[in-house]
């Protein structure tokens, strides 16, 4: 039993059996050395193998299995259960350089069968993410209890969750709009049978127009009577006495004085 939970009341101390799995470390540039996981919670402590990179990823795959006591507030809520992680880098048997460091609030994850997430380090110079496996399970004491809120804001959503999501929502928008468009077509094929009247009325429009059409090409290419034009011509007049001039100068009989 841990230190600050001496003096709880049996009537508020409920007791969980923590399974924790530490996965793997991932996003790790190739560097050299060797890199583990210390880990703390309540009275127990442990680290894991000494492991490197391969494939910018550090895998351990070790299980830890504890038991933990956790209060109950006075408001009905569980009060937290820290686990603590600290990854470090082994560069040389005695020199050995901090990764990173994760907290977990074991509480909130009492009521969940388990889990398995990625989590984002604080105080991380490589910018990785490590993941972990836990599963929290009341093996005694008492359970009307409320559960904290889990904590989102260091956990990395993995990607299949996010695609299986992405598609169920893209589904679902594809569905809607099929719907719609099954249901437009439907109102337009009964909007045109029950008009048909305005059907044979187009029909006839369009008919008179390519006659009206026909028509006007038709006159388009008829000669033009040019007769009026002529006798309208400013110069009509002038042309005329110049071709008199000429026809009595060249064209008719001399006369002989008398």
């Amino acid at each position: 039993m841990a230190i600050h939970n001496l003096f709880v009341p049996r009537a508020r101390l409920a007791t969980f059996n923590v399974q924790l799995r530490i996965e793997d470390l991932n996003n790790v540039p190739p560097l050299n050395g060797l890199f583990y996981v210390k880990w703390r919670l309540q009275d127990y402590s442990g680290s894991t193998p000494r492991a490197p990179v391969v494939n910018r990823e550090v895998r351990w795959s070790q299980a830890v299995e504890k038991s933990a006591d956790i209060s109950i507030a006075k408001e009905g809520v569980l009060a937290p259960c820290e686990l603590k992680i600290s990854i470090k880098q082994e560069v040389y048997p005695h020199v050995h350089m901090r990764v990173g460091a994760l907290t977990v609030n074991l509480s909130e994850y009492a009521r969940l069968s388990g889990s398995s997430r990625r989590y984002f380090l604080q105080e991380c110079r490589l910018n990785c993410t490590l993941k972990l496996s836990i599963c929290v399970s009341q093996s005694g004491g008492p359970d009307s209890y409320d559960v904290p809120p889990l904590d989102r804001s260091m956990v990395l959503t993995d990607l299949n969750d996010m695609i299986t999501n992405e598609n169920n929502a893209r589904g679902g928008r594809e569905n809607s709009s099929m719907g719609n468009s099954f249901s437009s077509k439907q109102h337009s094929a009964a909007h045109n049978y029950r008009k048909p009247a305005n059907s044979a009325t187009s029909v006839h429009t369009n008919t008179t127009r390519s006659n009206t059409t026909e028509t006007s090409q038709s006159r388009a290419l008829l000669p033009i009577d040019n007769t009026n034009v002529r006798e309208l011509a400013p110069f009509q007049r002038s042309s005329k006495k110049n071709q008199q001039i000429i026809d009595d100068v060249f064209f008719s009989p001399p006369t002989l004085p008398s």
